[in-house]
């Protein structure tokens, strides 16, 4: 009798979270859908300047430590004795 139990309240929860996700879903599809519509505009708007027109960003994107040198790939030998 528990394992009839067991069967019916999992068959239960299955529906159950079968039937919030479609429930869910389409709310969600939407809200990603403004997001990126929201950024589409936004991108738009910085990208119509008038001509001659100056920007500055305050916000560098690219931090990196000026102390920080690349000068290359170190590669590890040894010397072998012939």
């Amino acid at each position: 009798m528990a394992f009839f139990k067991f069967i019916l309240i999992a068959v239960g929860v299955y529906y159950l979270l079968k039937l919030i996700i479609r429930a869910m879903f389409p709310f969600l599809v939407q809200k990603t859908f403004d997001k990126m519509q929201q950024e589409a505009n936004r991108q738009q708007q910085e990208q119509e300047k008038k001509e001659g027109e100056v920007s500055i960003d305050k916000n560098p994107t690219n931090k990196s430590n000026p102390k920080k040198k690349d000068v290359g790939d170190y590669v590890d030998f040894e010397e072998v004795d012939e």
